[in-house]
């Protein structure tokens, strides 16, 4: 009998358990959300199939201590983030795949939280502020830009047509003319879209590498432009952050800590952040990973083709 581990235990509810054992399986679970090499590179031998289901990373060292490894489903869509060892898993045959979109709804959902939030100044004139009247911007006649138009980029920019918000400026790795099309974006560089959009939102992977939002990117955005970030922490220089939100120049909102004592300092209306990266973390998101990942890891032991394959 092939055995699956799987890793922490927000994903893979009872009715998928039950759906892996009926198909043959054995099921062993670390139950932890950040195990580590050590850990394992001990609880990955013997197994056939690993459901990554936490925020560890997967090395080359755990990659080589796996000794029957078949299959591995990521949970989540940024894989080669938490499966850094993938180069050796692909020597060695080991089909790594992924749950793209799986969280874009969820994500985008949360997005649209802060966005109205901030827009509508509700910490300002709620109990978490002073303000009893004021009238604030909305959304409906604001250019909105979109930095990744990738699942998440693309479930912004419909939920903002229905909002009835005409302009939306987008920048991504690929253009998307069948988008532009459909829904009216507009493709431009990344120094038009922040001189241009009253708010900036960012939905890009790991791979625009920590940083990328630099001084140069936060000082060409428009004054009083909000910045909505619910990509991955470390994307936007936190120094250079703080400087233009002490200013008052800009806003910003960010699904995400920033580890740096001098944040908590800022004004509710300037700067709100979540205490832990939450926008992906709905029941129906994960459900859907969950479902995702059984079918896949199911497949590939099976020794069948997965449409996540990524390997």
């Amino acid at each position: 009998m092939k055995s699956i581990l799987i890793t922490d235990s927000l994903f893979i509810f009872p009715e998928h358990e039950e759906k892996l054992r009926n198909a043959g399986f054995e099921l062993n679970r670390l139950d932890k959300p950040k195990a580590t090499e050590e850990e394992l590179i001990e609880a990955v031998k013997g197994k056939h199939g690993y459901i990554l289901g936490g925020i560890e990373h997967v090395t080359d060292k755990v990659i080589e201590s796996a000794d029957v490894l078949e299959a591995i489903c990521f949970t989540g869509s940024d894989w080669q983030h938490f499966i850094p060892g993938y180069e050796l898993a692909t020597e060695k045959g080991i089909s790594i795949t992924n749950c793209p979109g799986a969280n874009a709804s969820a994500v985008a959902e949360y997005t649209m939280a802060l966005m109205l939030s901030m827009t509508r100044e509700l910490f300002d004139l709620g109990r978490t502020g002073t303000k009893t009247f004021k009238t604030t911007k909305t959304l409906q006649d604001s250019t909105i830009g979109i930095v990744g138009m990738g699942h998440i980029g693309e479930k912004m920019a419909r939920i903002l047509k229905t909002f009835g918000v005409k302009n939306i400026l987008y920048f991504s790795a690929s253009q998307k003319p069948e988008l532009e099309s459909e829904l009216g974006l507009k493709f431009v560089p990344m120094e038009t879209l922040l001189k241009e959009s009253d708010v900036v939102t960012l939905h890009t992977s790991k791979q625009a590498g920590k940083g990328y939002f630099s001084k140069d990117y936060l000082a060409m955005m428009k004054d009083n432009a909000l910045l909505v970030n619910c990509s991955f922490e470390g994307s936007v220089d936190a120094d250079a952050l703080y400087e233009e939100l002490k200013k008052g120049r800009i806003r910003a909102a960010f699904d995400t800590e920033i580890h740096d004592e001098k944040f908590k300092t800022l004004p509710l209306n300037t700067w709100y952040n979540s205490n832990a990266s939450t926008a992906y973390n709905t029941d129906f998101a994960n459900q859907l990973a969950s479902d995702l990942a059984t079918e896949s890891i199911i497949n590939l032991l099976n020794g069948k083709d997965d449409q996540y394959k990524v390997n």
